[in-house]
């Protein structure tokens, strides 16, 4: 009686068991996802590279970049799973070995109650399902549920399919989903040029990145690495041979590269130029910028040195730090070293740089702070940290400046902006100085107005015109404007020429009220040189008085270069989706009739025009271009006469020097430079862009020189239809002599000369 109470009891214990169980996974059937990933497709990182498509930055936290089954390298394939799975092409989703063993060590840890952690033998399939269906709770009935998907996945997709969502989509460390970029991240290489050895560490990492990070604990990572080299060797995936080879490699791990975790003002501007067709958050993309990084670097510290050397003059010392934590949380080492005072000497102070414990001095004569001129002996002290940069060979102290400004580096035939530095500390203000600060650009508005006369036949190049006062009207209730030079002196008589060299202002206003106030404002419309031009009817439009940013004079300089025709500010090459969708090319031709198909009955000559819109002629471009030069060598940019090398210029200088211009020409790019403060105030006594600007531009164009091999026909582009002359510089006269210098004349020119009855009286045509 006992015995069938007892089967009756175990009975009924089976069926509540069995019952329970039922509902158990009933529940849990209700709760599962959708097992159908055949149209997941892991998230990419839209990502912005430069113009030789090296990485500038990454958006988001997360780098991946998608590979096909097929183009995944397989030793890849191999490594992982010999490491993970090594029997993933046998198995159904599921290991039974290692479930059976998972299950009893998990029932001993609810019991003991010592230990909360579960532990699995998950597949490759398992593990996928975990990522993309599940989350991470250790819990019975989410394994449970991996299991389940982890079946119906194996019945309804190839193992090669499974595998190339896992390989793109597990985390490898250093923010890495994927083997395409773990490789990047690791070892600085393609995924396809790594060693057998570097294949079996990156399939060691996602059991546990952290875990094996040689940086924080090399034997760890060692063992673990040569464990899957073991495993590779016992599957026969590798040789003898090439396993004892290959276990003896040390892991050499590139330094982490967080820079292109950080935007800055190029890559900031880039995501902003961005139309709206691929701002979807959802979608990522692949951006080839215009950036030409060797140039952007250059500029980058060409403008926060020169900017040092000039508050130097007037700013005390204050750049010392008491840690190097300290120092570290500002941007400034991008550009500059950091060091730490050694010992103080009576004539020079011993540094040590952090980077590579090179030793090195800082001389007190080419260190001195403040009007006061105060030496480092007196102001640094022992175990400081410092910033030092290398200027022209000498080891210079650096400090944070106040001053600010921007560079723009642009191709003047096309208008790709090849280097944009929008300000000297992105992590302070992101405020873009290259296209968001209106500032008045002073006298580097003048060659704008030189180049209307001069289209306009109204003057040529050798024209005589007054140097002399002159007092306008300004309105009803207004005083009476009395303009003058920067030097308040008047020089009577000079060239046409002469007077854009030296930046006149005397001989511009003559010029540009010759012209016409509304003739002006129309020319500047024509060649958009302002974006909002409210046709501004003030004398002071031909001085520069109106306000404009550094990206749209730097775009309109282009005309001097490019033969005369405009061009837009352009940053982004060619933009690629995540599927590989062309989304938007940059076409610097417009083409009628070169679309077409197999299936077209007929055929049409292609039709190719450019794109550009031609607002001055190329004779007229080429003019002014060599005025320009003049300026670099006798006029207001002639600090640049030692560099050998094709230039042309202009300098901009605002009343009170409040801001302060430079605009550099070369035959491959020009460079605009703006230097002011964010609160508008005088920069310094008598300084000018002669002093503060140009140097940017001198120290750019000396670092570019020094790594670029000049061609011997690099010179500016003549157009055809021009006449040379040997002119006297001061009269305008034809003189032939060794003060003369050259001028250039279209035949209609020299024909007004003619017509004028000057031709006899200069001398004739020699």
């Amino acid at each position: 009686m006992k015995l069938f109470k007892l089967l009756k009891y175990i009975f009924l214990l089976f069926i509540l068991s069995i019952s329970s169980l039922i509902i158990f996974l009933w529940n849990i059937q209700e709760e599962l996802p959708d097992s159908n990933i055949s149209k997941y497709f892991p998230n990419e990182i839209t990502k912005i590279y430069d113009e030789k498509y090296d990485l500038l930055y990454h958006v988001g936290a997360r780098d991946r970049f998608y590979l096909n089954y097929e183009d995944i390298p397989q030793e890849m394939i191999n490594a992982i799973i010999s490491a993970e799975d090594k029997t993933f092409f046998e198995h159904q989703g599921f290991d039974i070995k290692g479930i059976a063993n998972a299950f009893f060590v998990n029932i001993r840890n609810i019991y003991s109650k010592k230990n909360n952690n579960y532990v699995g033998a998950s597949t490759i399939t398992q593990q996928l399902v975990k990522n993309i269906l599940l989350n991470n709770d250790q819990t019975i009935s989410r394994k449970i549920k991996e299991l389940i998907l982890s079946i119906r996945i194996e019945n309804s997709y190839s193992k090669e399919f499974i595998l190339e969502l896992y390989l793109n989509e597990i985390y490898f460390g250093r923010r890495s989903y994927g083997i395409a970029s773990a490789a990047n991240n690791y070892f600085n290489k393609s995924i396809f040029d790594l060693d057998i050895h570097e294949y079996a560490y990156l399939a060691a990492l996602p059991k546990g990145p952290n875990n094996y990070d040689p940086k924080k604990n090399y034997e760890r990572a060692f063992d673990r690495r040569n464990y899957v080299l073991r495993q590779m060797n016992e599957n026969r995936f590798i040789s003898d041979d090439a396993y004892k080879i290959a276990i003896k490699e040390k892991i050499i791990v590139s330094e982490r590269n967080n820079k292109k975790y950080q935007l800055d003002y190029k890559t900031d501007f880039i995501l902003n130029s961005l139309n709206n067709s691929t701002k979807d958050a959802n979608n990522a993309f692949y951006i080839q910028s215009t950036i030409n990084q060797n140039i952007q670097k250059i500029a980058e510290k060409s403008l926060l040195d020169n900017l040092l050397l000039f508050e130097k003059k007037y700013k005390k010392w204050s750049g010392s730090f008491n840690s190097l934590e300290a120092i570290q949380n500002t941007e400034y080492q991008k550009n500059w070293k950091i060091a730490k005072v050694q010992k103080i000497n009576s004539n020079n102070v011993e540094l040590k740089l952090i980077e590579n414990e090179t030793e090195i001095l800082v001389k007190n004569e080419l260190n001195l702070f403040g009007v006061e001129k105060d030496k480092p002996s007196n102001f640094l002290n022992i175990n400081d940290y410092v910033f030092v940069s290398n200027i022209q060979d000498d080891f210079i102290l650096c400090q944070p400046v106040e001053i600010n400004g921007a560079v723009v580096v642009m191709d003047p035939f096309n208008g790709n902006i090849l280097a944009m530095v929008g300000g000297v500390n992105y992590k302070e203000s992101k405020f873009n100085r290259t296209y968001q600060a209106s500032r008045q650009p002073g006298s580097s508005i003048k060659p704008f107005i030189y180049a209307q006369a001069i289209e306009n036949r109204s003057y040529l190049p050798n024209s005589i015109i007054l140097d002399s006062n002159i007092l306008l009207e300004q309105g009803p209730n207004l005083p009476i404007w009395i303009p003058k030079n920067y030097s308040d002196k008047s020089y009577g008589e000079m060239t046409f020429r002469k007077a854009l060299e030296n930046s006149n202002n005397l001989v511009t206003l003559k010029i540009g009220l010759d012209l016409g106030l509304n003739s002006v404002n129309n020319f500047f419309d024509q060649i958009r040189l302002y974006n909002d031009n409210q046709n501004n009817d003030v004398y002071s439009l031909l001085l520069g008085a109106i306000e404009n940013n550094l990206l749209d004079i730097t775009k309109s300089y282009s005309i001097f270069l490019n033969g005369g025709y405009i061009v837009e500010p352009n940053i982004i090459k060619k933009v690629v989706s995540d599927k590989g969708e062309l989304i938007s090319e940059q076409k610097y031709f417009k083409c009628e009739y070169c679309d077409f198909t197999i299936d077209d009955r007929s055929y049409r000559k292609p039709k190719i025009d450019n794109n550009q819109t031609e607002v001055i002629s190329a004779q007229t471009s080429y003019q002014l271009l060599n005025i320009l030069e003049g300026a670099v060598k006798r006029g207001t940019g002639k600090s640049l006469n030692s560099i050998d090398y094709p230039l042309a210029g202009k300098t901009g200088t605002t009343n009170d020097s409040k801001d302060l211009w430079f605009f550099g020409l070369t035959p491959k790019f020009i460079v605009g430079v703006y230097v002011g403060y964010d609160n508008p105030k005088k920069i310094g006594y008598k300084e000018t862009g002669s002093s503060v600007a140009l140097p940017v531009f001198k120290s750019l164009i000396i670092d570019y020189l020094k790594d670029y091999e000049v061609s011997e026909k690099e010179e500016f582009f003549i157009p055809d239809n021009l006449i040379l002359k040997k002119i006297d510089p001061d009269t305008g006269l034809f003189l032939s002599n060794n003060d003369s210098i050259i001028e250039y004349f279209t035949k209609d020119q020299l024909e007004t000369l003619d017509n004028l009855n000057k031709v006899s009286n200069i001398g004739g045509i020699n």
